[in-house]
């Protein structure tokens, strides 16, 4: 198995598994600050036709909703994480090295 192979792999699961462990669990408030701030960004590039009204929810309830479902994403993420690290054990104890992809 080439080498660089090898520490790419752990360092993905490895990277992908604590974003998303910092973002399911709300870690120092890192959820709630990059909703904030996406929210912020988007709140700039969103636009409503002139037929529709603004939606009635306020800002709390749609930050609510957004934090929600960032943590749902990141317990994704974490799975994802440690299914990379389960293959890339699996591989190593089976002896098959990562094929390349062509």
């Amino acid at each position: 198995m080439e080498t660089w192979r090898f520490v790419a792999a752990v360092m993905t699961s490895l990277t992908m598994g604590l974003i998303g462990v910092a973002l399911a669990t709300n870690l120092r408030g890192v959820t709630e600050w990059h909703v904030r701030r996406s929210m912020a960004t988007a709140g700039v590039l969103r636009r409503v036709p002139p037929w529709r009204r603004l939606p009635d929810a306020r800002y709390d309830k749609r930050l609510a909703r957004f934090v929600l479902l960032e943590r749902v994403i990141g317990v994704v993420f974490a799975a994802a994480g440690v299914m990379f690290l389960i293959v890339l054990g699996y591989g190593i104890l089976s002896g098959e090295p990562i094929r390349p992809s062509r």
